[in-house]
């Protein structure tokens, strides 16, 4: 049987769920997504230091997040789809699982509920066939 994508290891779905754990760098991650941006233009975007947002840049880089290009004096970053299927991948599995278990909560309470067969509750139907 042929596979069409090799699941991640752990290593690497845990750098990626660490890198991805900070909002900086998944504002980073969103600026990156549609478009290709300097380290400058990305900074631009942030309060923090140049040196900060170099630091964010490195981790999400390496954890495999986003590339970088150099182009002339800049360097330029965009996601990574690999990187970024790892998180699809993450995220896919942990609401398959909670859809699951909700499945299997809904499908236990059910069957534990009495059943309605309409003998027993009297304040029901009192009075309902009464004449007023």
């Amino acid at each position: 049987m042929m596979r069409l994508s090799k699941q991640p290891d752990e290593a690497s779905t845990v750098a990626v769920l660490r890198a991805f754990s900070d909002e900086n760098r998944r504002t980073m991650l969103e600026l990156v997504a549609t478009k290709e941006l300097s380290a400058g233009e990305i900074a631009g975007h942030f309060t923090v230091t140049r040196q900060a947002v170099s630091q964010h840049l490195r981790v999400l880089k390496e954890a495999g997040l986003v590339e970088e290009r150099r182009a002339g004096r800049n360097r330029l970053y965009r996601t990574r789809a690999d990187g970024i299927a790892i998180l699809h991948q993450y995220f896919n599995d942990l609401w398959s699982n909670s859809l699951a278990l909700a499945k299997e909560i809904a499908e236990e309470a059910e069957s534990d509920a009495p059943s309605d067969s309409g003998q027993g509750d009297e304040s029901a139907s009192h009075g309902k066939d009464m004449p007023v």
